[in-house]
């Protein structure tokens, strides 16, 4: 299948541009949803006069801890007519026409799929791939009222750019977020001048892959080289040809995962006090082996990070967060061991029920197990 110029992705070929803004059914999601539902009914209005009462409700399991939601984030619209309101929360299944609930990070990554001016069939191949990696529950249908569907498809397209993407942590797609919000910092006017002499080469690499998400056993990390300006991002283990790297994060992939997808602005005292406990056992030095599980070098001998490319990669961390999936790879691996199998508070519900994610059938790429 042809995905396009420049994808290497079923999913980037198929989503809007862009790392978003706003979290999935979050209230400003909501908000913003509903700001544009109301300019897609007033566009259609006069064919949706004779639409019956419908009302529909979508429910986000497993939703960014850092949000501290206490469960699950759910938003719901009711139609008159050509007369619609929205709000957030969770409608009961008997009081909607339509209910459709799944894991978080799988109906932020449905969100971002863009219809206008796509492929159908790559757009279409796009969203199969994404419903067989959740369990999908649904009560109720839409109806065959074909004004009901342009105007959803509108909100659709509408809100596809502003929602942010979850990708699995470290791979190829969750790299894409990277480089993304890299390249925009350091080509903008507020940063670009201070780079412009900056040589520098920043990797981090995660061995010990889980097979759900790097099912060719792939390692997963991403890799920077600046070079007076020029910003590269990859993803994987740093290239030969920009050996020695800089600064290099090298580790095993499971216990990281907790850690790397915290928001450091939004920890709280427990929080952090958690994340102690946690990285306490999960970083401590192997008693057989002598090593570390994760040990930050500096192959080139050259030192810290330049200042001003700092201050490109300032935010990184905490962008990358909220846009990273919540699934453990203890939920898919029952041989992962208890300190890295039991889900921490900082990082998720531990009453989360992981049964919604369906890895245990295809991986993340839609491909079937082995």
């Amino acid at each position: 299948m042809s995905i396009g110029v420049g994808h290497h992705s079923l999913l980037l070929a198929a989503m809007a541009d862009g790392v978003g803004d706003l979290t999935f059914a979050s209230a400003e999601w909501v908000r913003h949803a509903g700001d544009a539902l109301a300019v897609a009914v007033e566009k259609h209005g006069s064919g949706l006069a004779d639409l019956d009462a419908f009302t529909f409700c979508e429910v986000a399991h497993n939703p960014p801890a850092y949000l501290a939601v206490g469960g699950p984030l759910a938003w719901h619209a009711r139609f008159e007519g050509a007369e619609v309101t929205v709000a957030t929360g969770e409608l009961a299944a008997n009081a909607c026409d339509l209910k459709v609930e799944a894991d978080h990070s799988i109906m932020s990554n449905l969100a971002r799929l863009e219809y206008q001016g796509r492929n159908p069939v790559v757009v279409a191949a796009a969203r199969q791939r994404l419903m067989k990696l959740t369990r999908i529950e649904m009560h109720g249908e839409l109806p065959s009222h074909p004004v009901l569907g342009v105007v959803l498809r509108d909100l659709h397209d509408a809100m596809a750019p502003r929602t942010m993407p979850r990708f699995v942590f470290m791979t190829p797609e969750w790299v894409s977020s990277a480089r993304e919000i890299l390249t925009a910092r350091a080509t903008s006017a507020k940063y670009a001048d201070g780079i412009k002499e900056v040589v520098y080469t920043f990797s981090e690499e995660f061995t010990d892959t889980p097979e759900y998400a790097f099912p060719d056993g792939s390692h997963g990390g991403f890799w920077v080289h600046v070079n007076h300006g020029q910003i590269t991002v990859g993803a994987g283990p740093l290239p030969t040809e920009h050996e020695p790297a800089d600064h290099l994060t090298k580790g095993v992939y499971t216990p990281v995962v907790p850690v790397g997808r915290t928001v450091n602005a939004a920890v709280t005292d427990a929080d952090k006090a958690e994340q102690a406990t946690y990285s306490k056992a999960a970083f401590r030095r192997d008693s057989a082996s002598g090593a570390f599980p994760v040990q930050q070098t500096s192959p080139s001998g050259r030192g810290p990070m330049p200042d001003d490319l700092g201050r490109v990669f300032l935010p990184l961390h905490d962008e990358l967060s909220k846009r990273t999936s919540g699934e453990l790879p203890a939920d898919f691996d029952e041989s992962i061991r208890d300190e890295w199998a039991t889900p921490q508070h900082f990082d998720r519900r531990p009453d989360y029920d992981p049964s919604w994610l369906n890895y245990d059938e295809v991986d993340i790429y839609g491909n079937a197990r082995r």
